[in-house]
């Protein structure tokens, strides 16, 4: 996202960090990150790109929804795109080595900043927001709003237990996976050179690890999923 950096420290609670797998070559931004029939998809500003998880390499490069792509999310074979640049939320379906969207919906606030699927349902975050949204694609309706703890919810990943984010504001550098009964922040990851990776925006799950990357990012990092630990620290982030 385009926008003026916050900063500012708050407690959360002490970090853990991340194992990794393995890490490839990366553009070094990003807006979404997710994994669909063995390969990594990106979202960047004016195009989606089909990464090959093994290299890094590009494999094809597709024109997103609108001129300012975020976050992305591939379902029973069609690719659901959010705009920075309006509140749309689009459905693509690739024919011809092309991606053709129409618009199916329009999200709650001025735009989203990140997808997953959970359940039969997609939960999209705001726009600087604090909250997630649940959608059913199906009866296409907005079935729930949650207020969670973080601010500033970038992409997200499911886990099939957990949901995981980052917060384009506040500690930097760092995973944490959300409660979606509570709105909970849970636990606290890093890489080990979080400062690789100042802004996390990209996660993706594949079926046992997890995929990150961000702005300013030079690499996409796979590591193993976490088992969350309990919050210690009696602070919440400071709304």
């Amino acid at each position: 996202m385009i926008c003026p950096l916050i900063l500012g420290a708050t407690s959360w609670g002490q970090s853990q960090t991340l194992e990794v797998i393995n890490k490839i070559p990366h553009s070094g931004y990003s807006e979404g990150l997710d994994f669909h029939e063995g390969f990594l998809w990106n979202a960047l500003p004016n195009r989606i790109v089909k990464i090959n998880p093994k290299d890094g390499s590009v494999v094809e490069s597709y024109a997103p929804a609108t001129e300012y792509s975020e976050s992305i999310k591939w379902v029973s074979g069609k690719l659901w795109n959010l705009s920075f640049k309006s509140k749309g939320l689009y459905q693509g379906k690739l024919r011809n080595n092309q991606l053709t969207f129409e618009k199916i919906e329009e999200v709650p606030e001025d735009c989203s900043w990140g997808i997953e699927k959970v359940g039969r349902e997609l939960v999209m975050t705001g726009n600087f927001s604090n909250k997630l949204y649940f959608y059913d694609p199906e009866n296409r309706k907005w079935t729930k709003t949650l207020v969670t703890d973080a601010v500033d919810l970038e992409d997200l990943a499911w886990d099939g237990k957990r949901l995981w984010t980052s917060s384009f504001s506040t500690h930097r550098g760092t995973i944490f996976s959300v409660d979606l009964q509570t709105g909970k922040v849970q636990s606290f990851w890093e890489l080990p050179q979080k400062e690789e990776c100042p802004i996390v925006d990209g996660i993706a799950f594949d079926g046992k690890s997890l995929w990150v990357t961000g702005k300013e990012c030079s690499s996409i990092y796979q590591v193993k999923l976490p088992i969350p630990r309990a919050i210690t620290s009696k602070q919440n982030l400071a709304k």
